[in-house]
């Protein structure tokens, strides 16, 4: 059986969790928070996108070849899309579908008390995943958990930490408001 799809789930972030019990607690209605996290998801995407070079990523395995700098994988790989870097764009399938909520493949629901976006792309999720692998490098392309400081930039990997602060900003506003502040 095959992975269809790859899953994140902020509820092992305890501070996140709470934040969002704590919020509910005083507005039965998250949206608003909840769409500010989806567009700094997608804003924050955009970077891994636009790469010259392999940034935190691994780069190309492989010899390199004096005459070209590249290694032979990279060589053929340029010559049969017209570009080497930036990575995770062969087609541009798998990127629309993380770079905007209405883009081809892209998972994006919002309710009063859930948030959950993602990709229906299916290779995806070989490239997120840690398995051994033979033809698909490790290209991660969501950065929420702890894998955030292996590959991300200080962008994605602050994430968790501006969502915590969207929750709390709405938290402190929505308590406000019922007292009449």
């Amino acid at each position: 059986m095959s992975q269809s799809f790859t899953s994140y789930t902020l509820e092992n972030d305890a501070a996140f969790l709470d934040s969002i019990k704590r919020a509910s607690e005083v507005s039965t209605d998250l949206r608003i928070p909840f769409g500010l996290i989806l567009r700094d998801f997608y804003k924050s995407q955009q970077a891994i996108f636009k790469l010259k070079g392999p940034g935190k990523f691994p780069p190309f395995k492989g010899k390199i070849d004096p005459k070209t700098g590249m290694t032979k994988y990279q060589a053929r790989k340029k010559k049969k899309y017209g570009f080497d870097y930036p990575l995770l764009v062969r087609s541009g399938r798998l990127a629309a579908s993380v770079l905007g909520p209405n883009n081809p493949g892209s998972i994006s629901k919002i309710t009063n008390l859930s948030l959950v976006f993602g990709t229906s792309v299916p290779y995806g999720v070989f490239h997120q995943s840690d398995d051994p692998r033979k033809k698909i490098p490790l290209r991660k392309f969501f950065f929420i958990g702890p894998e955030a400081p292996r590959f991300a930039s200080s962008e994605q990997a602050g994430r968790p930490k501006r969502w915590l602060g969207i929750m709390q900003d709405h938290i402190d506003r929505s308590i406000k408001k019922a007292l009449g502040a």
